[in-house]
């Protein structure tokens, strides 16, 4: 993919995220940091075990070993502060199809790929996940349970980035 189609791409990216912005879920902001990077913050959905958690994710256009990156690949998609996840890697990386380089198309936008993360966070694929241990129940806590106790610590303002 020549850097010419992928500098115009990354522009029709930014000026999509800013005009549609209502279309992002209001819980949902964003802050970019470079034309490849952004941070997204989520704030977890009222009634559910993430309620009032700053969820901050980072996420990365660039390729990797001198890979195109996005639009041709998927974007990296990282989880700050912790933040465990049924989907999320122990290490962070999301487990969804808008960021699995099998599944990724490149017609993806970045309004789709934000608005993802924020369905798998509220809505968690049990019967694939990507961070197994977190489903076992330690102490009699149940994965409920452990998403709340993390909410809590996460709503403290030390984790609000936007």
């Amino acid at each position: 993919m020549s850097t010419q189609f992928q500098q115009k791409r990354l522009q029709y990216e930014e000026q999509n995220l800013e005009e549609n912005s209502d279309q992002l879920p209001p819980n949902c902001s964003y802050k970019k940091v470079s034309s490849t990077q952004y941070i997204v913050q989520y704030i977890g959905l009222k009634g559910t075990p993430h309620e009032g958690a700053h969820i901050v994710v980072d996420v990365d256009l660039n390729g990797t070993n001198g890979s195109p990156g996005f639009p041709a690949e998927a974007p990296n998609i990282t989880f700050r502060n912790g933040f465990q996840h049924v989907n999320v890697y122990p290490m962070g990386k999301l487990c969804m199809y808008l960021s699995n380089k099998e599944t990724f198309t490149s017609g993806t936008t970045l309004l789709e790929i934000f608005s993802g993360i924020n369905q798998v966070i509220h809505h968690p694929t049990f019967h694939d996940p990507a961070n197994a241990s977190i489903l076992i129940q330690e102490g009699g806590k149940g994965y409920d349970e452990k998403m709340r106790d993390q909410a809590r610590r996460l709503s403290q303002a030390q984790y609000k980035v936007i």
